[in-house]
């Protein structure tokens, strides 16, 4: 009877071990800029110009652009 209360015991922790480790690896978010792939972690960051920038004149674009590579 002894042995068979300590396997079913064995058995609760290892359920319970296999639980905690799965919750651990769903709270481990990707940092950093597509770490995993296309379709996990975080978004890359957008460049270029938005719709409203590009009916800038010409100079002014480029500024734009040269001071968001100077950013990076």
């Amino acid at each position: 009877m002894q042995k068979l209360e300590l396997l079913v015991n064995e058995i609760k922790q290892r359920s319970l071990r296999k639980k905690l480790n799965q919750l651990e690896k769903e709270k481990a978010m990707p940092m950093g800029k597509g770490t995993y792939g296309s379709t996990r972690g975080r978004p890359p960051k957008k460049t270029g110009l938005t719709k409203k920038q590009k009916t800038l004149p010409a100079s002014l674009q480029k500024k734009i652009m040269a001071s968001k590579k100077k950013k990076k």
